[in-house]
């Protein structure tokens, strides 16, 4: 198995777990608007992936994914763009080929869109 760069998890880690001192209150804050909004519509997964290919001028990535079950899409390779600002130029340089991620993805204005995005964990 791939390990992640250890570059690309810092980094990532850095962005979702210090983006500012009141991160855990705004984080309870979302999960409770989360568990309100379950019922109105089905929650978006997480879909384990590999990153095959990074294309930082068009800000894309080529995955190997798994099943994206809430769009009823089954495991393939393929190109999706990246939600603007999701990653900034030093998170998307420390993406290599081959490491392992899991992603939300979204669809919108008719693309698939990544709109989140992490390390995969060791279970993966």
């Amino acid at each position: 198995m791939t390990r992640i760069h250890t570059s690309f998890a810092s980094a990532l880690f850095a962005v979702v777990f210090a983006a500012s001192p009141a991160f855990a209150q705004e984080h309870e804050h979302h999960q409770h608007q989360a568990e309100a909004a379950s019922d109105a519509a089905p929650a978006q997964d997480w879909t384990p992936a590999e990153v095959r290919r990074v294309d930082a001028a068009q800000q894309k990535l080529t995955l190997k994914h798994g099943d994206i079950r809430h769009l009823d899409m089954p495991g393939m390779t393929m190109a999706f763009r990246l939600k603007p600002g999701l990653l900034n130029a030093e998170q998307l340089a420390a993406l290599k080929v081959g490491d392992k991620i899991e992603a939300r993805i979204e669809q919108q204005q008719g693309q698939l869109v990544i709109v989140e995005l992490r390390p995969a964990t060791a279970s993966n």
